[in-house]
Order: C-alpha cells, then structure tokens, then sequence
C-alpha cells in the first residue's frame, strides 16, 4: 500500500461512496476532489466537502495512517490549517489542527475494493520494461493519446526550466543562450557538455567581431578548444591567428584541453574538429541565432538556414593534417532535424513561458508533428508494443513516458494506468 494508491483512490473516487461517513458518523458529499498537489503542502487542494449539513471548502490531506499527521509534524505547519477532510487507509489516532479543532477523518480500509489493490501491485511489481506490456493493446487509443500529449508538455516544461537556467547564468542575454544551446547540440551527446564550456569561456559577442572572416572564427574556436595541432600551413595559419585573439581578448586561461575532446566510436562526420568547422561555418552566416530561432515560422526555412558545409579544409580533412577517404559533407538532414528537436523547440518553450506567448508553444506543437520521429530503443520498445511513432512528437512524448513514468512505476499518474485499474 503507498499514498500514491490512496491519491488514485481519492482523485478517481474509486471506493464505495453510498454511505459515506467520517469516523465519528458524520454524513459526507465529496462536491469537489480538489486538485492534486504535487509540491509542498496538503495532497489535494481547493476542495469543497458536505460534512452533516456544512459546506467547506479546502484542501485534502492523504496518508496511510492518520497517525502519520504527527510523524510528519502537520500540526506544526500553518499550512495544514485549511485542510478541511483526513483520507487515511486506517484510522489510528485522532487529529486535531494548530488551534485544537479536530480534523473530520474518512477511513478508506472499509470501503475500497481490495482487488483494486491487488490489481494495481500486480501492475507495478512485475518485471517488465514497460508495467502494463501485457496490458498496452487492449488500452484505448484514447488514453494513449491523452498521457503522450500529457507527458509532451511535461517534457517541454522541463526543458525550458534547463534553459531558463542558462540564460539565468547568461544574466538574461538570450544571444549567448541560443549560441550555447545550439553549440551543445553540435555535440551530439557525446562532447556536448564540452562544446557547452568551450562556448561558455568563448563569447559569441567576440566571434561576431570577426564574423566577416571564417579562418578567424576557426582560429578563436579550434585554438579555445585546445585542438590546433601545428602539422600543416592551415593548422600555423590558425595557431598565429589564436595566439592573437587569445592574448587581446583574455582567453587562454579558460582554454581546454585536447584530452577532454571524445572522438573513439564515433565516425569521422561527427567527431568534434568537423563538427567545430560546421560551427564556425554557420556563425558567420548568421547575424542572430536567436532571432533566426524565435521568428522563423517554417521548418524548411530553418532547415535551409542550418544547412551548411564546412570550410574546403575540413571538406578533406577530418582531423588536422588527417585526409579523409571521401569527400566530408555538411550538416546532414537527421542532424538539422536534432538541432531542430533540442534546440529550437526547448528555446522556443523558454522564450514562451518567459514571455507568456503561447502562439510561441503552438509553434513548438506544430514543428513536433511535421519532424519525423527519432529512431532509438526507446522508440523500438514502444511500437514493438503497437504505439505509433510517426513524428517528433510521438518520439519526444514516448521517450519521457518511459524515463519519467514508466520506469518511476508512476502507473497512477498515467492515463493507460488508469484504465487498466479500471478494468
């Protein structure tokens, strides 16, 4: 038995409620559930409760025992003063509030269906990847829809608080922000922590300086990355030009070093140096990565604008003075797809909620369900179970149902869940 049973019991009403009473014999209408609180504070806010004749109108505080109201230190706290009804499983103890009244109490334990329980133990204790594998296809596609749509906005919100954070840390500059965001993403997980702190101690405001000139902003980001390796004319080229800009703008106290560069199991299209050059290639097309973010209204205009090739060296080259056996082409279209996915779309969602523009959502929607869905094992898992995955969408919201709620147990809060322990 967990709390979390008893909010399902509490939201869904699913007890017998015919003859609803407190533990002292009080007469109860529940006229209002209230809404589940998942921060501080009582479980269940602004409900409203007939007890005998009287309406009140408060929260719901939910625990196993109603002993659990001391162990917890509710009579200390002002905030459970409104608490107008106790939902326990089994009454052990009475319980009054800060002042001495007491707390009306309904015990669950006597009017709950405990093959509910078992149901749901049966859910949440097996071993499968997924809890209700054996359960999915017979769920409605109504229910299905309704958690991926739940789950979506969820995950945008999440990401928006990441970047929220950043652009905190870049003392509200939302050019820095974009350029950062977009130079992680260029690290394709692998050295995309790196590529966030090479841009960190690199500003976007110096290169921008020089924008008009590409070895220049080659120079600057290969030399800050600590990856210039002095074995052609190109490589001196770049050396001299960092040892320039390295002295006039401070910059050789936060270089890195070339050791923190990954570039093992990976092909020479993603590793860091052709990646770099992309980089560099796109910043001096681009007079303002968040303005191309934020006001681009059309996928293809957005993918036409991260669509770039590299300098003619990192063309042939894939490391320095290292000739590649083909010729190493631009950002490919599955690339611009994931900058799309993990740049623009959480940029946009901060931007929204920063500035309470739900156009600037919509807009985030809209490009989720023209992009084609991401291909992972996550992804494999959900439509080996019969959950299609068209678009960006469906993708985004399967790989936080499974990280989030699937393998948190998080059944309850989960419409499919729902539906099988109605069933």
């Amino acid at each position: 038995m967990t709390e979390a049973f008893l909010h399902y019991l509490w939201q869904f009403q699913q007890f017998d409620k015919s003859t609803l009473q407190t533990v002292a014999g009080e007469r109860i209408s529940v006229l209002k559930t209230g809404i589940l609180n998942t921060d501080a504070g009582p479980d269940f806010s602004h409900a409203r409760i007939q007890i005998n004749d009287i309406e009140w109108a408060g929260n719901v505080e939910i625990h196993l025992h109603s002993s659990d109201w001391k162990v917890h230190k509710h009579q200390q706290d002002e905030a459970y003063n409104n608490v107008v009804l106790h939902v326990v499983w089994e009454n052990d103890h009475s319980i009054v509030r800060q002042d001495g009244s007491f707390i009306p109490t309904l015990e669950l334990k006597s009017i709950s269906d405990i093959s509910l329980l078992s149901k749901y133990q049966n859910l949440v204790d097996n071993q499968t990847i997924i809890p209700c594998e054996s359960y999915f296809s017979n769920v409605s596609a109504l229910s299905k829809i309704s958690i991926l749509d739940k789950v979506l906005t969820k995950r945008l919100q999440q990401k928006a608080q990441i970047i929220n954070e950043l652009f905190e840390q870049n003392n509200g500059d939302w050019e820095e922000t974009a350029y950062q965001l977009l130079s992680k993403n260029f690290g394709f997980k692998l050295n995309s922590e790196t590529f966030l702190r090479l841009t960190q101690n690199l500003p976007l405001k110096i290169l921008q300086k020089h924008r008009n000139n590409l070895l220049q902003v080659e120079a600057m980001l290969f030399g800050q990355a600590g990856l210039i390796d002095c074995v052609d004319e190109y490589a001196e080229k770049l050396l001299k030009e960092y040892d320039f800009f390295a002295t006039k703008f401070s910059l050789k106290a936060a270089q890195l070093k070339s050791h923190e560069w990954k570039f093992l199991r990976t092909r020479p299209a993603n590793f860091p140096t052709i990646r770099l050059a992309q980089l560099a290639c796109l910043i001096t097309q681009q007079q303002s990565f968040f303005s191309l973010f934020t006001q681009t209204n059309s996928i293809e205009d957005l993918r036409n604008a991260l669509k770039i090739e590299q300098s003619t060296y990192w063309q042939e080259h894939y490391n320095f003075g290292k000739l590649a056996n083909k010729k190493l082409v631009g950002l490919g279209r599955d690339s611009i797809n994931n900058i799309l996915i993990n740049t623009v779309i959480p940029l946009l969602a901060c931007y929204s909620q920063k500035t309470d523009n739900q156009e600037l959502m919509t807009r985030c929607i809209s490009f989720l369900e023209v992009l084609p869905a991401e291909k992972n094992h996550i992804t494999t898992m959900w439509e080996g179970l019969g959950l299609e995955i068209k678009t960006a969408f469906d993708s985004q919201a399967s790989i936080e149902l499974y990280n989030n709620f699937c393998t948190k147990k998080k059944c309850l809060q989960c419409n499919v869940g729902i539906e099988i322990l109605k069933k």
